[in-house]
């Protein structure tokens, strides 16, 4: 296996009695582990407003990729879990302003009836990777 590094960002105490890891690197790939929009204390921000979380999750997210460092031109792979697909609908332009013009990853989206916390509306996962000859 190539080398691994972990990161475990702002929560790194509770990331660990969770048993998991805000990012890890292994090899020319980062993997971002599902972003939710959450406080320090794993309470749902703006519960209720996907738009809002959305936003909140892909500047958490830009944080995580940074620290590496990447942006949202080397994401490759994203998933985003919501609990309402109309209510994601007024949101996919903002999505797409993340992205600017393109590259744009591969997505997958799934509607599921809950996630971690009451209040939340998506989550959102991404890999990137590095550019031939970065990193």
């Amino acid at each position: 296996m190539s080398q691994r590094t972990d990161l475990y960002h702002a929560w790194e105490a509770t990331q660990k009695t969770l048993g998991y890891s805000q990012a890890v690197r292994a090899g020319d790939t980062i993997y971002v582990a599902g972003t939710a929009s959450l406080d320090a204390e794993f309470n749902a921000l703006d519960p209720g407003d996907l738009p809002a979380q959305m936003r909140n999750i892909y500047r958490r997210i830009g944080e995580t990729l940074a620290h590496f460092p990447l942006g949202f031109g080397h994401v490759v792979r994203e998933t985003m879990v919501v609990t309402d697909m109309d209510g994601l609908m007024p949101a996919l332009a903002y999505r797409k302003s993340v992205y600017g013009d393109g590259l744009f990853p591969a997505s997958t989206t799934v509607e599921v009836k809950r996630l971690f916390a009451p209040g939340l509306m998506i989550e959102i996962e991404v890999a990137a990777c590095f550019a031939s000859g970065e990193g």
